[in-house]
C-alpha cells in the first residue's frame, strides 16, 4: 500500500508532465512539509519554482539542498547545487564565497582561486577596498606558494596606505622566491621595493639574514656572495656569510672566510670573535691562546668580557688543567667584577705543580705578547693561501683602512681532499665619486602602476593549477575533477562540466571517458556540429570494441541532432552488432522517425535515476 509521500510525488510528477506547474509545485511542498529531508524531492521543487518564475523561492530552496549537503561532507555534490545558482545570480558575490569555501575544503585549489579572485573583482569594481583586501588574504592562505597571490597583496596594501603591511608581504615573497631559487624574479622585487620604499634600502640584506637564521644557509649563501661582489667592504655581508657557514657546519670554508675577513677589517672586534670560535670548534688550543695573548686587552676594553669568560670555559673543558687557561679564565672574572670566582681560580693555579709560563705542555715555547694583531698570520694553515694585489702598496702597521685587491681563499674539502676555490673580486681603480649621487626613486604617483602586477596576477589565477602539459596529474585529483564533472553535467551546469572533465582527462586511464563525457555536455548545450566533430576524432582502431560501442553511441545522439538520422540508424546497428544489449541501442532500431534518442519524463516516470 503506497504512503501518502509516494502518493503525493506521483501526483506531483503526474501535473509536472502535464505542465501544471504551480499545482505540481503545491504537491511537491506537500512532500517536502511530511519529510524534509527528502533532497531529491526538494531539488525537483526547486527546477519547477525556477520554471515558474518564482526564482527568490527556488534560491532557497537550492540553498538548502546544497548546506545539507555541504553540512554532510558531499562537497562536490553542495559544489554543483552552488553553482547552479551562481549561474542564476552571477551577481551575488555571497553565492561565490560560499562556493569558494567548500571548493576549498574539497582541496580543489585552483577552483576555489577562480571563486575568490571572482569575488575580489566584484568588491575591486566596487571600490570595496577592506573587503578586495580581505579576499585577497584568505587567497594566499589557500594557496601560500603562489607568488603572483603574494604580490597582488603586498601592491593592494601599499596603495591602501598600509605600508608596513605591504613591506611584510614584500618580505615574505621574497624570502619564497629566494627559496625557491629565482633570482632573476628577487631582482625584480628588489627593484620594486626600492622604488615603493627608498628609506628600506637594505631590504634584501633583511631578507637575507632572515633566511640565514631559520636555517637555510645554503639557500643565502649565493645572494650573499653577490652582495659582496657588489660591495666587499660591509662588514653586515661578512657577518652574514660566517653565519651561514657555520650553521651549515663547513668550518673549513668558515675559517678561510675569517682569515678574509680580519685582512679587510684586522681591528673588528667581531672578526676576531670569529676567528677564536673557529680555532675553538677545531681543538686548536694553543692556536687559540697565542691569538688571545695578542688581543685579549681588547675584548676587555671592548666590554666583551662575557664572551672571553665563555672562550676559557670552553677551553677548559678541552684542556682541563692548563695553567695558561686558568689564568685567562681568573683575569676573565677579575675583569667582570665576580671575584669570588676569580678567587677560586686562584686556589686552583696555586693546588697546580709550576709550569714555566715560557713553556707550552710539551716544551713549545710561547712567544711573547705583542700590540699589532697584523704582525702575525692569524689562523694560516696548511690547505689555505691568501694573495693580495694594492697599487698603493703596503699599508702601515697601525693603518685601519681596509685593502683593495684580489681576495682568494682555498679550503680544503675534508670529504674529497679536493680545493675548492673561493674568489671574491675587489676592484682597486674603481671610482666611486664617478657615479654621483643616487637618483632619487620617482614617486609621482603612477596611474599603470598596477598593470604588469595584474598581468602576472591574472596568469597565475588562470591557469588554475592545471597541470602542465606531458605530466601525470595525481589520481585522486583526477577522480575529484571527474566526479564534479558528472556533478556538473547532472545539474545541466555544461560549461563547468566540460571545463573539469577536461582537468580530469590528464589522467591518461579515465581520458578517453572524459573526451566523451565533453562532446555529450556540447551536445545538451546545443553544439551538436562541434559534438560530432570532436566524437568523429576519437573513433580510432586503438580505442578497442568496448570504448568505440561508447564512442559510437554518443556520436549517434549528436548525429541524430544535427539531422543525420540514416547515419545515427547505423552507428546504433553496429553497436547492436558488437556489443547486444548496449544501453538502449535495441529500444532505437530505427532512428529515422524519432524525434528524439532521449527518454521522455513519461518513460521515467517510475524510474529513479541513482
Amino acid at each position: 500500500m503506497s504512503s501518502k509521500k509516494d502518493k503525493l510525488i506521483e501526483e506531483a510528477q503526474r501535473l509536472a508532465l502535464r505542465g501544471q506547474i504551480d499545482r505540481a509545485i503545491r504537491a511537491y511542498e506537500e512532500v517536502i512539509a511530511l519529510d524534509p529531508a527528502a533532497v531529491n524531492q526538494r531539488q525537483k521543487l526547486a527546477e519547477l519554482l525556477v520554471k515558474a518564475g518564482r526564482v527568490e523561492e527556488a534560491r532557497r530552496e537550492f540553498e538548502t539542498i546544497g548546506n545539507t549537503y555541504s553540512a554532510s561532507g558531499f562537497y562536490l555534490k553542495a559544489i554543483s547545487v552552488f553553482k547552479r545558482l551562481q549561474v542564476m545570480f552571477p551577481d551575488d558575490v555571497a553565492i561565490t564565497l560560499n562556493l569558494a569555501g567548500i571548493n576549498e575544503k574539497q582541496g580543489l585549489v585552483g577552483n576555489a582561486l577562480a571563486e575568490y579572485k571572482r569575488a575580489y573583482d566584484h568588491y575591486e569594481k566596487a571600490s570595496a577596498t577592506a573587503e578586495a583586501l580581505n579576499i585577497l588574504d584568505r587567497m594566499q592562505q589557500v594557496d601560500k606558494q603562489n607568488a603572483g597571490i603574494k604580490l597582488k597583496l603586498a601592491e593592494a596594501w601599499y596603495q591602501a596606505g598600509e605600508r608596513e603591511r605591504s613591506y611584510e608581504v614584500f618580505f615574505r615573497l621574497a624570502g619564497q622566491l629566494q627559496e625557491q631559487g629565482d633570482p632573476a624574479a628577487v631582482g625584480r622585487l628588489d627593484a620594486r621595493v626600492r622604488q615603493l620604499f627608498p628609506d628600506k634600502t637594505d631590504f634584501m640584506l633583511e631578507v637575507l639574514a632572515h633566511q640565514v637564521s631559520e636555517g637555510n644557509g645554503a639557500g643565502a649563501i649565493n645572494s650573499l656572495q653577490a652582495l659582496l661582489r657588489g660591495n666587499p667592504l660591509d662588514k653586515r655581508v661578512w657577518e652574514l656569510i660566517l653565519a651561514a657557514y657555520q650553521k651549515l657546519n663547513r668550518q673549513q670554508y668558515l675559517k678561510a672566510a675569517c682569515q678574509h675577513y680580519l685582512k679587510l677589517f684586522p681591528k673588528e672586534l667581531s672578526a676576531r670573535k670569529w676567528m677564536l670560535d673557529c680555532l675553538v670548534a677545531e681543538g686548536d688550543v694553543d692556536g687559540a691562546l697565542a691569538f688571545l695573548e695578542r688581543c685579549e686587552s681588547e675584548f676587555i676594553v671592548g666590554s666583551s668580557v662575557d664572551f672571553l669568560v665563555a672562550l676559557y670555559t670552553g677551553l677548559d673543558q678541552i684542556r682541563p688543567s692548563d695553567i695558561r687557561i686558568l689564568k685567562g679564565l681568573q683575569r676573565a672574572h677579575l675583569a667582570s667584577g665576580d671575584s669570588d670566582k676569580a678567587s677560586a681560580i686562584a686556589l686552583a693555579i696555586a693546588s697546580l705543580s709550576p709550569v714555566s709560563e715560557e713553556e707550552r705542555p710539551g716544551g713549545q715555547a710561547v712567544s711573547r705578547p705583542g700590540n699589532d694583531i697584523s704582525q702575525q698570520q692569524t689562523g694560516v694553515h696548511a690547505g689555505f693561501s691568501t694573495t693580495e694585489t694594492c697599487s698603493a702598496g703596503k699599508r702601515s702597521a697601525t693603518d685601519d683602512s681596509p685593502e683593495t685587491g684580489s681576495l682568494t681563499w682555498e679550503p680544503c674539502d675534508a670529504e674529497t681532499g679536493m680545493e675548492v676555490e673561493i674568489e671574491i673580486e675587489l676592484d682597486e681603480n674603481f671610482d666611486f665619486d664617478s657615479l654621483g649621487p643616487e637618483p632619487a626613486p620617482d614617486l609621482a604617483p603612477d596611474i599603470h602602476w598596477l598593470d604588469p602586477v595584474d598581468e602576472i596576477f591574472t596568469t597565475a589565477i588562470a591557469s588554475r593549477r592545471s597541470v602542465k602539459f606531458g605530466s601525470i596529474l595525481e589520481t585522486s585529483d583526477a577522480q575529484t575533477h571527474y566526479d564534479l564533472g558528472v556533478a556538473f553535467k547532472e545539474m545541466g551546469l555544461y560549461d563547468e562540466a566540460i571545463s573539469e572533465f577536461r582537468q580530469a582527462a590528464e589522467d591518461p586511464v579515465r581520458r578517453l571517458d572524459c573526451f566523451v563525457l565533453q562532446g555529450a555536455c556540447l551536445r545538451h548545450k546545443g553544439d551538436a556540429p562541434n559534438a560530432e566533430i570532436l566524437l568523429r576524432s576519437l573513433l580510432k582502431p586503438e580505442a578497442g570494441p568496448e570504448a568505440t560501442c561508447l564512442i559510437k553511441y554518443e556520436l549517434a545522439l549528436a548525429c541524430e541532432a544535427v539531422g543525420k538520422s540514416d547515419e545515427a540508424g547505423r552507428l546504433l546497428a553496429d553497436i547492436d552488432a558488437t556489443n547486444p544489449g548496449f544501453r538502449d541501442t535495441r529500444l532505437r532500431p530505427d532512428m529515422s522517425g524519432v524525434d528524439s534518442l532521449d527518454f521522455s519524463d513519461e518513460d521515467l516516470r517510475n524510474f529513479e535515476i541513482g
